[in-house]
């Protein structure tokens, strides 16, 4: 048997860490002797280290030599930190290493307690393929091409585990066999301190998905990007509502129906440093587009906030309240430095990172998939509003199917006339409360007071960045652009024009340039009035503004209404004459009972349809009126008519044109 090697103090101390910097512990709460004695252990261990003979040492401090080399290797062990253990180690009755067993287990009664500890351990060192087995199911690593299971349980990890014993030959007489639950509770502690020990793989690999983004905060590092004055960044995104709303519809008799809407969307636009809202929309429809979007952020960047006109009796803005453009004249028109998005669909389109970019100036950060821990302050946000207004009402959604969720909410909406109109109101007055209410994460400051105080405080070398007159002023706004090819010619006798989603502009001008047929303009669209868009020339030079041609002039629309209405088209689900205003078809079709039912048995058009036609009502001031069933089939087709593409408007085929021209040969 080889020699144990003799201990040296002297090779002991080489490279010690200085003996003052070692973790140290509080005493204050053990009894008095246990103080003194710890405070002698100190001093011995300091004098020892120092190099001071050791019966001098023993009579100073009452240490015996033979003790200090033992304390010292207690000292210099490695904690779980990863740090010496330090003076840590002198604690009472503290334990450094983990337990091992080193009696033989032996058989007992079932009902007999007791002798059982390190069992489990001792079987694992025993069969080390088992412990590796049970580690990898824990940790869902696929090997073998076997498909791990999603969150795997404590009792069928047991169960594999005695699987595992009885292949590797345990007898029935060993343990845990010879024990009443067969060690199932050595299993389960075994689980959860692996789990413990390996924390963030468990939480990525078993855990929801707020967990996971949670587990990339609170790691005591300090973020690389830090924004702490105002407009330097802001966050936005997006928040389904949940809850129920509805629109009031006209019934062809003159009376009033409430009619069940799809649930909206609510986005936002927040100051990073402030907490402050600067600008918010609700959005009818069943997905954010990019169009949404990019108006949230055109009316952050252009527009003067100002009250709305309340309707609901007692309802009243707070006192200094608002949103910080209609609040301080110098925040109309603010713009900022960084924009944080996630991946979302609608934030990734091209006319949000490249065309607002271009026009506002702004840096796009983009965050990474499913950490909504990077915007705290507008998921903040959203969770205040849930709380405060929308998990309030009877028509309710809850967090989700099984949390919160009222009973009958799609009728109470309708019942109690929930309508969304005096939501969007209420919505308003708690954003500007919110801009006003102090928080504690700004010293117990509101929003509006910390841009009040950089505002006045910190004017000499703070400095709202504006953009320059001519894109801010009255009337222009920051358009998506287009490239359209002038056509026309003297052949077909067709002055110039361009066309845009199946419609004619032109105007004055261009109509008497027949120079421009051929070449390429560029168009500066207004998506929310596309009745006119602003035309240029290649070299910046403005042509000036076209106006539509024909039956799209008649009612104010977007380009999202004309697309639905050109899709539809297409279907032949509407017909459009050479008198119809498009915008007015659209709305009977979307408007329309057709027989149908909604979830409370009021006659109206589906909640999806309702919802559409207060989006198309909300941008061309058109009544929302609901159509009969019993409407002329040449107003409204809810059916796709018979042939193809190119069947004309006839509900039947076209002759055999072969037929007609050879019949009298």
């Amino acid at each position: 048997m080889a020699e144990s090697k003799r201990w040296s103090r002297r090779e002991a101390v080489v490279g010690l860490p200085p003996i003052d910097t070692w973790p140290t512990m509080l005493i204050d709460h053990l009894e008095p002797a246990e103080q003194e004695s710890i405070r002698q252990k100190i001093e011995a261990l300091k004098k020892y280290v120092d190099g001071l003979p050791v019966a001098e040492i023993a009579e100073t401090t009452g240490v015996g030599a033979q003790l200090l080399p033992y304390l010292l290797r207690r000292c210099l062990g490695v904690a779980e930190d990863g740090r010496i253990m330090g003076f840590r180690a002198l604690q009472p009755y503290i334990r450094l290493k983990s337990h091992k067993r080193k009696a033989k287990i032996v058989a007992k009664f079932q009902e007999q307690r007791g002798g059982m500890s390190g069992a489990l351990s001792t079987t694992l060192s025993r069969f080390p393929g088992i412990e590796k087995t049970l580690a990898s199911l824990i940790r869902k690593e696929a090997k073998r091409l076997l498909i791990p299971e999603h969150r795997i349980r404590p009792k069928d990890l047991h169960r594999i585990f005695l699987n595992c014993l009885k292949e590797h030959g345990v007898q029935p007489n060993e343990w845990p066999f010879n024990t009443k639950f067969l060690g199932v509770r050595s299993i389960q502690r075994h689980m959860e301190s692996f789990l413990d020990e390996h924390f963030d793989r468990a939480v990525i690999t078993r855990e929801e998905r707020p967990a996971r983004a949670h587990l990339a905060t609170g790691g005591g590092k300090q973020s690389l990007l830090s924004f702490n004055e105002p407009f330097e960044a802001v966050e936005l995104d997006s928040y389904r509502i949940n809850a129920f709303f509805t629109v009031v519809f006209q019934t062809p008799e003159g009376t009033e129906v409430d009619v069940l809407l799809d649930r909206l969307w609510l986005l936002a636009i927040i100051d990073r440093a402030s907490s402050a809202v600067l600008a918010y929309g609700v959005i009818y429809s069943s997905e954010v587009s990019a169009d949404d979007v990019l108006k949230v952020i055109r009316n952050a960047a252009t527009q003067k906030w100002q009250p709305k006109t309340l309707t609901i009796p007692g309802l009243t803005y707070p006192a200094n309240g608002g949103l910080p453009s209609g609040v301080f004249e110098e925040c109309s028109g603010a713009q900022w430095s960084v924009i944080m998005l996630d991946g979302a669909l609608a934030h990734l389109a091209k006319s949000i990172h490249h065309t607002a970019r271009q026009k506002l100036g702004f840096i796009v950060n983009w965050g990474p998939v499913g950490h909504f821990e990077r915007r705290p302050n507008v998921e903040r946000l959203f969770k205040q509003i849930s709380d405060d207004i929308f998990m309030r009402l009877p028509s309710t959604t809850g967090c989700n199917p099984g949390n919160g969720r009222a009973e009958n909410a799609e009728e109470n909406a309708v019942r109690y006339h929930i309508r969304a109109k005096e939501v969007e109101e209420m919505l308003d007055v708690v954003i500007a409360q919110y801009n006003a209410t102090p928080t504690e994460g700004l010293s117990f400051h509101s929003p509006l007071d910390y841009i009040r105080f950089y505002l006045e405080t910190h004017s000499d070398h703070f400095l709202v960045r504006h953009l320059p007159a001519s894109i801010t002023s009255p009337g222009i706004s920051i358009f998506p652009r287009r490239e359209c090819v002038v056509r026309g010619g003297r052949k077909d006798g067709r002055r110039p024009y361009i066309e845009l989603d199946r419609a004619r502009y032109t105007s004055s001008l261009l109509a008497n340039t027949s120079g421009l047929i051929g070449q390429k303009l560029i168009v500066e669209i207004d998506e929310d009035d596309y009745r006119q868009v602003h035309a240029f020339l290649p070299n910046g030079n403005e042509v000036g503004f076209l106006s539509v041609q024909g039956k799209w002039a008649k009612s104010k629309h977007s380009r999202k209404t004309r697309i639905a209405i050109n899709r539809l088209c297409n279907k032949r689900l509407i017909v459009l004459s050479e008198f119809d205003d498009p915008v007015q078809v659209y709305m009977k079709y979307v408007s329309a009972a057709a027989g149908n039912k909604t979830h409370v048995e009021h006659p109206g058009p589906s909640p999806r349809d309702a919802m559409e036609a207060a989006r198309v009502a909300q941008e061309s001031s058109l009544p929302l009126t609901i159509v009969p069933p019993d409407t002329p089939p040449t107003e409204i087709k809810k059916e796709p008519l018979q042939g193809g593409r190119d069947s004309g408007l006839i509900d039947r085929p076209l002759p055999d044109l072969n037929k007609l021209i050879n019949r009298q040969r």
